[in-house]
Order: structure tokens, then sequence, then C-alpha cells
């Protein structure tokens, strides 16, 4: 199977979604994107392709541009401000969020589209799962269509430190006290000592603790 022929489905199953709200199909990067101010908003697909069988992940996310730029400025690199498998979007929906489901359902490969060549009835399957993850995209950029929400999302107490919304702790640290800072959150002081303790106690690499630190800095002079 072919992944150049998956996308062209998928992209046409979503034109007329992307259309009317707004985004651009940007085919070469598998996403729907569409710019609102200094915010991107994304539904992407990654992918794994065997021969036969190709496994489309599909993801919602918000990149604020100000967030993302002084990690990566500072030595981290960010592409996204908060993002989120689509599927594991939908199944906290419907029972609630704990700390195991996300490797529960990458284990029963639950978090993903199966395509093969050898069903037939994979497109099908795809076309029907699709439909009721795009409400749930919309909903979730509409949740977090700002800076304030992002420091929502990421600190209040008591923070989730496998949060779903994120790559891991470590990107949890530094959006979690950008955003903190650039939206002016009068606890600010109390959030960076949290960030500051975890990053200390956790075993995260010694970049990762040094583009802390430059980030720490950085915001100091803001």
């Amino acid at each position: 199977m072919k992944i150049q022929d998956v996308k062209k489905h998928i992209f046409s199953i979503l034109e007329p979604f992307a259309a009317a709200n707004g985004f651009k199909i940007l085919r070469g990067r598998f996403v729907l994107s569409r710019k609102v101010g200094s915010r991107t908003d994304g539904i992407f697909f990654t992918y794994c392709s065997w021969g036969v069988e190709v496994n489309i992940f599909p993801y919602v996310s918000v990149d604020y541009g100000e967030i993302t730029t002084i990690c990566n400025d500072c030595g981290f690199t960010l592409n996204h401000s908060a993002f989120i498998n689509l599927l594991l979007l939908q199944r906290i929906k419907l029972q609630g969020f704990n700390p195991d489901l996300r490797w529960k359902m990458q284990v029963a490969k639950t978090d993903r589209f199966i395509l093969s060549d050898n069903e037939y009835d994979d497109y099908n399957r795809l076309d029907m799962g699709l439909s009721p993850l795009l409400p749930i995209a919309l909903d979730f950029l509409s949740q977090y269509d700002s800076i304030d929400s992002i420091d929502r999302l990421f600190n209040t107490m008591p923070i989730e430190q496998y949060s779903p919304y994120c790559s891991g702790l470590d990107t949890h640290c530094m959006v979690g006290l950008t955003s903190a800072k650039l939206s002016k959150n009068a606890d600010y002081e109390n959030i960076k000592r949290m960030y500051q303790r975890i990053v200390k106690k956790e075993d995260f690499t010694i970049e990762m603790k040094s583009s802390f630190s430059r980030i720490v800095a950085y915001l100091e002079q803001i």
C-alpha cells in the first residue's frame, strides 16, 4: 500500500471540512493548517508504513509562535504548544483520563487507523472513524485559543505530570513555564520553583536542563 494513495484518500474526505473551517491542506506535511494571529491550528497525521500495511495516527495541535520561538531559541526543539492524538482524546471524552490510557491504546493499536492491501474494508473503517473526530478537533481548538488557555492547561494545580497534551514531562515543564510567564500568571514565581524542582529531580538530559535554565533566564528579562 502506498502512503501517497492514503494521503490522497484522506484529503479527499477532509477537503469539504477544511474549506468550511478555514484550513489549508498542506499535502507534503500531511496536515490541515490554519493561521489565526500568532496561533497555528493543525489537524495532522503521522504514519508508519510496512510494505502492505500503513498505520495512520491522527492528531490535533495548537502552536503559539511566541512560545515556540522562545523554546527553540533556548535550544529546546518545540513544534506545538499543545497537541494530542485524536483517538486518545475521543477515548478520554468517553471514559475519562488515567495515566495508563495512552500506553494501553498504543499496545492495543487503538490509537491509529490500520490500512492493509489485504483488507478492503479498511478505507470504509477509516472514513467512518475520521468523521466523529473532526468536531472533537474543533472543540479542542476552541478551548485552547489563547496563551492564557495553554497556561491553564499545563499549570492548573495539581499538575498532571503525565499530561496527554504534550510529548512528555520535559515539554510540559518548558511550555508550562513559558505560558505562565507570557500570560502574566499571578502565581508565576511558585510555578517557576515547581518546574525547577521537577527538572532537578527527573532524569532529563543535560541538554534539556541547560535549555530550561536558559528559558528561565530569558523569561526573567521580560
